[in-house]
């Protein structure tokens, strides 16, 4: 039998901070990932972290979801174990937290001194920051070092830092390359950066040897779970009316985060998009013959806001008469509307991979308004797609995306579907990428 361990790196949490497990992509790709590793080992046992889950007060719960509700195919193998542990509702804090006696209590690695079974083949870890905690942990606590894979799905780097440079992930990314034995990178643009960067601190010879122990594993997603049928029973919205909007007008989904207005990052540009491109689309068309619905999974900014300032521009807000804070698309809900809206927007222009959602939403059928920069340019390069924006968000990106709307309205985008569906299922999909992965994950 083998054994793995997942340490996830999670980051989209409510007001209350409540971990949105549900519209986390940093949960949904691990998931993705061992929906496929299950498959492809039938020996293997996984073991995943996540935030703790109080059965005994549900108010407690620093989930909105436990994930069990969230993927019961996975959990009802008997080979998916959830560990529990208190995380940091804080997306930088939380990459410095680490309590070292109630994490080696919850993976019980005492007992992996005397009890060999329980040792773990691999450690995954999706946070490079934590890996130097967890090799000390092991070597300490276990007596063993098991083969400790980190997988870069975000890079602080030195050109384009996310955070303040008091708390840089930046050294810390360094480490864990180099400690690590062995790096997946987000994409080949991530890890493309990440070497550009690297060796203007370090010898040749050092960053030669963590590209040698290197490759691109697309953070992408399941065409199983994806596309899996939708539990209309979990869907707060009238389907019918808006079944009726897609038909009567061209809807444009905004699936990512929404900052901004002094709440928190827009690293997403959907803040920007929301507050001050949409105006000027609106404007340029004259008419509200399209409409914008948003997946809003952070809920720093609350829907009825949303209605309250990009209403007369567009914005319907489907999820009216939730609690504040419960606004956000769940998992079905989120697949019905990319299902049936025909424009999904995707505007990262720091982030080198441009989020998962946009490989989601052109399988299940929406064509991307993006903007020209690393993924997003290259996917639309593979498959010939032509709509896609100077970065500089400027009077093209308007002339673009009126153009695009008007591609929607005479149907002739139908023909791009397939052909973005192919590429995007080949380079991010985890049913095409995890068996090319598996020597490198397993070390073999």
């Amino acid at each position: 039998m083998k054994r793995m361990l997942i340490v996830t790196q999670l980051s989209n949490y409510d007001s209350n901070g409540k971990f949105i497990l549900e519209a986390d992509s940093g949960y949904q790709m691990m998931m993705g990932r061992v929906r496929e590793l299950l498959k492809l080992v039938p020996d293997l046992h996984i073991d995943i972290t996540g935030p703790y889950v109080d059965f005994m007060n549900p108010s407690d719960r620093q989930v909105i979801t436990p994930p069990w509700y969230i993927n019961p195919d996975l959990f009802q193998t008997g080979r998916v174990r959830y560990i529990e542990n208190w995380i940091r509702p804080n997306a930088l804090a939380t990459r410095y937290d680490f309590d070292f006696e109630s994490i080696q209590y919850s993976l019980s690695l005492k007992m992996h001194k005397t009890n060999p079974e329980m040792r773990y083949d691999v450690v995954y870890m999706n946070d490079p920051m934590l890996l130097r905690n967890y090799k000390a942990m092991f070597f300490i606590e276990g007596g063993y070092q098991p083969r400790f894979v980190v997988h870069s799905h975000f890079i602080d780097d030195p050109s384009c830092p996310k955070f303040p440079k008091e708390a840089s992930l930046w050294l810390g990314q360094c480490e864990a390359a180099i400690k690590a034995d062995y790096n997946f990178w987000q994409c080949q643009s991530s890890l493309d950066i990440f070497e550009t960067e690297m060796r203007k601190l370090y010898r040749d010879d050092v960053v030669d040897a963590v590209m040698k122990k290197s490759s691109p594993w697309d953070d992408g997603y399941s065409i199983k779970e994806i596309t899996q049928s939708i539990n209309e029973d979990n869907i707060r919205f009238d389907k019918k009316s808006f079944d009726e909007l897609c038909d009567s007008k061209t809807v444009i989904f905004v699936p990512n985060r929404i900052g901004g207005k002094g709440r928190s990052s827009d690293y997403t540009n959907c803040g920007k998009f929301m507050f001050e491109l949409l105006p000027k689309l609106y404007e340029k068309r004259g008419k509200l013959d399209f409409a914008v619905v948003c997946g809003n999974p952070s809920q720093k900014i609350f829907n009825h806001e949303l209605t309250e300032w990009c209403g007369c521009h567009g914005y319907v807000n489907l999820i009216e008469n939730a609690p504040l804070s419960s606004g956000t698309l769940n998992r079905d809900e989120y697949r019905y509307v990319a299902s049936h809206a025909h424009i999904a927007v995707g505007l990262y222009d720091q982030d080198s991979y441009g989020g998962t959602a946009s490989r989601e939403c052109i399988e299940l059928g929406c064509v991307p308004m993006w903007i020209d920069n690393y993924e997003y340019a290259t996917i639309a390069k593979s498959a010939g797609w032509p709509y896609i924006a100077s970065p500089d968000f400027g009077t093209e990106f308007i002339l673009m995306f009126n153009a695009l709307i008007d591609l929607v309205k005479s149907n002739e985008h139908v023909k791009w579907k397939s052909q973005l569906k192919s590429i995007v299922q080949q380079r991010c999909s985890y049913e095409e990428t995890t068996p090319k992965m598996l020597n490198l994950l397993f070390g073999k």
